[in-house]
């Protein structure tokens, strides 16, 4: 399967599986599992700062409570609230001498208003420079009830718009505890937590800690753009906090004001608050974001220095891959000649080394059998050229030449002529390439001979231009081919046949056609010949491997045959004259 793919493209995809990919998975687990760690670390420290502060707000809020303590313990209200004095016989002036007494002792500097009053909700003092309407009076009175035996807390806004908390308790009489006489508001200014205490601290940028009811009812904060006295601007806050409340989970995370908040909260069941913090995730991940940018910009030049890498790497093995492969390409096309280059010393250029020293072997074993055939070919010659004296051949020859004179026999001396001239030429002369002339010359011999043989059935013509009888050919080429127009053009009838040679030069070539009309043969055929009948033994098949060895294979004899239309033999050489020429 995985051999379907390139090499260059099974690198690539290795260095990605082992490398990028288990980096990008490492950089986003540390991604995760360290803004986990911080946020589960900033949840714990948030909680515990908001204990803190809550501590804080609970240590300034008994000044105001022992202030309602105070109060209610006092001689002079136990005793007006209980029924020991009239209201029409306690005159202010008492009033107020009662009440500097008090005063003297602690009155916290954040108090605005104090008040009490009776069982009747009918006040019976009032101190302070704000004036609060009875409907939250009713208000800060029916918490105070809900809270029982504990203070209350209620927000309540000044019919100036003060914002203001009001600390408030039952009077009891101090005879019988279960006996309630009246109620002790002191009225504290919403400034001690937000702007003393909230504001202090500092949890990071966008937070915020905001005080609420058991209602829901925002009594203080820290962001000055959060409105009090009501429900918060995101109902879902309360309503989360209650959830996790019930789970007992003092911190979580959820979605505030459309943006993802860690919140922590304490609840004090005796006076009935929510101290609650909200950090934005947005703060929470700006110094995660900042390593994770820094990770991305590491991961980044990892990658970049992994590509580069794996560029030289896969060049270095694809790039000698694609060398022997072109290099195989120029040899299955015949190109033996050049050879790999490559000086390095790895696997790579031992296998490359190798090709060479092949490929050397295979040219050098071509050259040999090039040799090889030339050498048995000039053998043959020699073998041939020493089967019979010359010298005792030739006299002879002579001598029975002259006894057909003597005699008077003209056929016989004209057959015994050419038979000594066309050996002659075969046997002494050594050259494996003659002239067109030199030949047509043994070829007009050979006619001669085959003449006297078959009674005159044949007739030669010539078409050739004289410039081109001085350029070179192979020795005995033609003889083989017009012997077999002789012996496969001539008919069993009797009849005779025109045997034709043209020599032509077409370009840069030679075109030596010998055609006849005689009887022909298909080509489809193979037709083995007695090579007893011929002079030389040699047939057309040997002329046509003699010309591609001695000029490559474009070159060659080709034949082109019919039955009872004759046959056209043609050799097709280059062309170039002898150096005698």
């Amino acid at each position: 399967m995985l051999r379907k793919v390139k090499i260059q493209h099974r690198l690539i995809g290795t260095f990605l599986i082992v490398s990028v990919i288990p980096i990008l998975f490492l950089g986003y687990y540390a991604y995760k599992l360290y803004s986990d760690s911080i946020s589960d670390k900033l949840s714990a420290s948030t909680y515990q700062a908001i204990t803190l502060v809550n501590k804080n707000m609970l240590t300034e809020l008994q000044n105001y409570q022992f202030l309602d303590g105070s109060i209610s313990t006092n001689e002079f209200v136990q005793a007006s609230l209980s029924g020991g004095r009239s209201q029409q016989g306690v005159t202010e002036t008492s009033k107020e001498s009662a009440m500097d007494a008090i005063f003297r002792t602690i009155f916290p500097s954040h108090v605005v208003t104090v008040s009490i009053y009776d069982t009747n909700h009918e006040p019976f003092y009032e101190l302070g420079y704000e004036t609060i309407s009875n409907e939250y009076v009713e208000k800060a009175i029916s918490d105070v009830d809900a809270n029982a035996p504990y203070d209350g807390l209620t927000y309540v806004r000044t019919t100036k718009s003060y914002d203001t908390i009001a600390v408030g308790r039952k009077i009891h009489a101090e005879h019988d505890s279960s006996e309630q006489i009246g109620y002790a508001f002191v009225y504290v200014s919403t400034d001690l937590f937000s702007k003393n205490i909230l504001s202090s601290v500092d949890l990071g940028k966008g937070s915020k800690l905001i005080i609420m009811g058991r209602d829901g009812t925002v009594f203080s904060s820290s962001d000055k753009e959060v409105k009090l006295g009501g429900q918060y601007s995101d109902p879902a806050l309360f309503q989360m906090i209650r959830e996790q409340q019930a789970n007992n989970r003092s911190s979580f995370s959820g979605r505030v004001n459309n943006a993802e908040q860690q919140v922590s909260y304490i609840y004090n069941e005796q006076i009935g608050w929510y101290l609650i913090s909200l950090m934005p995730y947005s703060y929470i991940n700006s110094e995660i974001s900042q390593i994770m940018l820094s990770m991305i910009v590491i991961i980044l030049l990892i990658v970049i220095a992994s590509v580069i890498i794996i560029y030289f790497m896969n060049n270095s093995i694809v790039k000698p891959i694609k060398g022997i492969i072109a290099f195989s390409n120029q040899v299955s096309n015949g190109d033996l000649s050049n050879r790999i280059h490559d000086e390095s010393d790895d696997e790579m250029s031992a296998l490359s080394r190798k090709i060479n020293s092949m490929v050397s072997e295979i040219e050098r074993l071509i050259d040999n059998q090039k040799l090889d055939d030339k050498r048995k070919r000039e053998l043959e010659l020699q073998m041939l050229q020493s089967q019979i004296n010359p010298h005792f051949l030739f006299n002879t020859l002579n001598t029975l030449r002259w006894l057909a004179v003597i005699n008077q026999v003209p056929v016989l001396n004209n057959g015994i002529s050419s038979l000594s001239e066309l050996l002659r030429s075969t046997i002494l002369d050594n050259n494996e390439e003659v002239t067109i002339e030199q030949e047509l010359r043994n070829l007009a011999h050979y006619f001669e001979i085959q003449k006297i043989r078959y009674a005159d059935r044949f007739q030669v013509s010539y078409e050739i231009d004289d410039e081109l009888l001085s350029y070179s050919i192979p020795k005995l080429i033609l003889q083989p081919v017009a012997e077999n127009a002789i012996i496969h053009g001539i008919a069993e009838n009797g009849q005779s046949i025109d045997i034709r040679i043209k020599v032509r030069k077409v370009d840069h070539q030679l075109h030596i056609e010998i055609t006849d009309n005689g009887k022909g043969f298909d080509t489809n055929v193979s037709h083995a010949s007695d090579n007893k009948d011929k002079l030389s033994g040699i047939g057309v098949n040997n002329v046509n491997e003699r010309i591609k060895l001695h000029y490559g294979e474009p070159y060659g004899l080709f034949i082109a045959s019919a039955v009872g239309e004759g046959t056209r033999c043609t050799m097709i050489i280059p062309s170039h004259k002898s150096e005698g020429g």
